[in-house]
C-alpha cells in the first residue's frame, strides 16, 4: 500500500489505511418507537491509518511527525494532496491531520506501532453546500391595517416626511401587502 503526502512517501510495515464517512442523523421519535431521523448533513471523510515502524527506522517515524506538525501561513494545519488507493476510491483529494499521532512500542518486536488520521479538506458536499443559494427569508404579516402611519391619518401629507432606511423597508412591505386603491 502506497502513502504519498505532497509527493512525499509515508513508510512504514503492515499499512491499514480504513476510511469512513460519517453521516450525522438526529432521531425523530421522541419517546415513541418510530425510526424517522432527520439527515443532517455528511461531515467531512477521514482516513485512519496504521502502520509499523522498525526502531532502526526512526527517520521514518521523524518524518511523520514533522508532516503532522507543518503548519501553512497563519498557524493552520498544512494541507496534503494525497495518493492512496482507499483515498482515490472514497474521492478524497486533500487532506489534514486530525486527531493527533500516536505511537507505542511494540511487545515482542522492536518497532512503533503508528496511528494517525487524515482528515478530508475541502469535501464536496462542502463545496455543494458553499454554491448552494442561501434559503429566502419569507416576511409573515398579520391581516388588517398597520398601526401608526404617518403622522396620525394625514394621508398623502405624511409621505414628505423623511424615513429611515428601517421605515423606508416597512412602508414598501405595507404597500405591497396593501395597496391603495
Amino acid at each position: 500500500m502506497t502513502l504519498l503526502l505532497d509527493g512525499e512517501q509515508v513508510m512504514g510495515k503492515r499499512m491499514k489505511i480504513t476510511a469512513n464517512l460519517r453521516i450525522e442523523a438526529d432521531d425523530m421519535s421522541g419517546q415513541t418507537s418510530n425510526t424517522e431521523t432527520a439527515h443532517k448533513g455528511f461531515k467531512p471523510k477521514t482516513l485512519a491509518v496504521s502502520l509499523m515502524i522498525p526502531f532502526v527506522d526512526a527517520v521514518q517515524m521523524r518524518t511523520i511527525m514533522r508532516l503532522a506538525e507543518a503548519t501553512a501561513g497563519g498557524g493552520q494545519l498544512k494541507m496534503y494532496r494525497i495518493v492512496n488507493d482507499t483515498a482515490a476510491a472514497f474521492g478524497i483529494r486533500e487532506v489534514q491531520f486530525a486527531d493527533g499521532v500516536s505511537a507505542r512500542e511494540d511487545d515482542t518486536l522492536a518497532a512503533w506501532l503508528v496511528q494517525f488520521t487524515l482528515s478530508e479538506k475541502a469535501s464536496n458536499p462542502e463545496k455543494v453546500e458553499q454554491r448552494r443559494a442561501a434559503n429566502g427569508v419569507s416576511s409573515q404579516s398579520a391581516p388588517g391595517q398597520a398601526v401608526g402611519g404617518a403622522a396620525g391619518g394625514a394621508g398623502g401629507a405624511g409621505e414628505a416626511q423623511e424615513l429611515s432606511g428601517f421605515e423606508k423597508t416597512l412602508k414598501k412591505l405595507d404597500d405591497y401587502l396593501a395597496p391603495k386603491t
